[in-house]
């Protein structure tokens, strides 16, 4: 969906706008903490059904591929229940989705996970069925922000604070199956997702949204502009450095005799992407989204480096904090590279594209470190891929090219 500012749209665009200032406008605070509070179960559900597991007296692999069974459900899902809502609007696909998500969820803390071929049916389909709340929010941003500037703030808000959903998810599921048992954060995670996405769904800018312009008819869908390919592929790479992390700081922890550290080295690049989001919001930078998309996988591939030194667990933590700072501007970037590359009438369906593309990615990193014994050079050589496909797209971001210019 390619437009061009006017020029004092694009002044606009390189102001200054706070984040306080984007939760001040009406709906938007809603909106954030909604889709936040409804988006828990992604970062809940894979550690409680682990947790559900082993409580089951299942070993850690069997607890791990019912885990991953919900991921790749989420990731298949996403796209589809995105171009649902493209051509009917948001409302009835975010209010069945969550529905049948919770009930699953629901059914899986009751029956546990002792029956096997049930649990991991059920897991499946209530990843697949995870209503696209994230997508969906996306779509939104341009209809209740009123400039461009408003709207490159909204995105870095929406990707700086998404890293919440994968730091508070996890530490409520293990707390509530240390403080009562894994079934509860399983019910816990089923609450928490019916009461944001429903939310989200009842809200004035989801009821009344539309997708701008009109899907062209029998056209395959948002995967037939070929920027868009290589944008996902360039996320999927992305998504796969993250999904080594994981497996690299495992192995880190265990060199260093540290348990801690497999949980503090995610979190240090969580936090360390929060930082960069906020930073990448109040200093505007006008320049075209190619440059940016470069500039920003370009040090995204870079702050891999000093991972690949030894280090002592205090420079290990703050050295995941550099990859982490560029993650938040590179994928606020892409975020904006979706609204220019997308479609007519595939707006939410490619953003739900976008979270396929990073949770398919991180499982193949995950894979591919694994098979390496959590060696770092895995998400490195991953975040080089990601810049060799963001070269290559620089020819279809053309510098007139912008996001879509928020509703007057």
């Amino acid at each position: 969906m390619t437009s061009t500012l006017t020029a004092p749209a694009t002044a606009a665009a390189a102001t200054t706008v706070s984040w306080s200032s984007v939760l001040r406008l009406p709906h938007c605070s809603r909106l954030l903490t909604a889709t936040l509070t409804g988006r828990l179960p992604h970062g809940m559900a894979p550690v409680a059904i682990l947790l559900a597991a082993r409580a089951d007296g299942l070993g850690y692999s069997t607890g791990a591929a019912l885990a991953a069974l919900y991921g790749a459900g989420v990731a298949i899902g996403q796209p589809l229940l995105g171009r649902l809502a493209d051509r009917t609007g948001q409302t009835r696909p975010l209010v069945a989705s969550t529905l049948v998500s919770t009930t699953f969820l629901l059914v899986l803390a009751v029956t546990g996970t002792g029956h096997l071929p049930l649990a991991a049916a059920v897991t499946a389909a209530a990843g697949l069925t995870s209503p696209p709340l994230e997508a969906g929010l996306r779509a939104l941003w341009p209809r209740i922000v009123p400039t461009p500037a408003h709207l490159r703030a909204a995105y870095a808000l929406d990707s700086g604070s998404q890293e919440l959903v994968y730091v508070a998810g996890p530490l409520l599921a293990t707390l509530t199956a240390t403080l009562a048992h894994p079934r509860i954060a399983l019910a816990v995670t089923a609450a928490a997702g019916l009461a944001g996405a429903l939310l989200v769904a009842h809200s004035a800018p989801s009821k009344t949204w539309r997708p701008a312009g009109v899907r062209t008819p029998g056209a395959p869908g948002a995967l037939r502009p070929s920027g868009i390919r290589l944008l996902l592929l360039s996320m999927t790479a992305v998504g796969a450095a993250l999904g080594a992390l994981n497996v690299a700081a495992l192995a880190s922890a265990e060199h260093h005799r540290a348990a801690w550290l497999s949980g503090a080295v995610p979190a240090a690049l969580s936090l360390g992407a929060l930082a960069g989001s906020a930073l990448f919001s109040r200093h505007a930078w006008s320049a075209p989204l190619s440059t940016q998309l470069t500039v920003f996988t370009t040090a995204f591939t870079l702050a891999w480096l000093p991972l690949q030194l030894p280090a002592p667990p205090p420079a290990l933590l703050l050295a995941a904090t550099l990859p982490g700072l560029a993650f938040g501007p590179l994928l606020t970037t892409a975020y904006c590279c979706i609204d220019v590359l997308a479609a007519p009438g595939t707006v939410t369906e490619s953003f739900g594209w976008l979270v396929s593309a990073f949770g398919i990615g991180t499982a193949a990193g995950t894979a591919l470190a694994g098979a390496v014994d959590g060696s770092w050079l895995v998400p490195a050589a991953a975040a080089a891929c990601a810049l060799l496909l963001a070269a290559a797209l620089r020819p279809h971001l053309t510098p007139a090219a912008s996001p879509r210019t928020p509703a007057p």
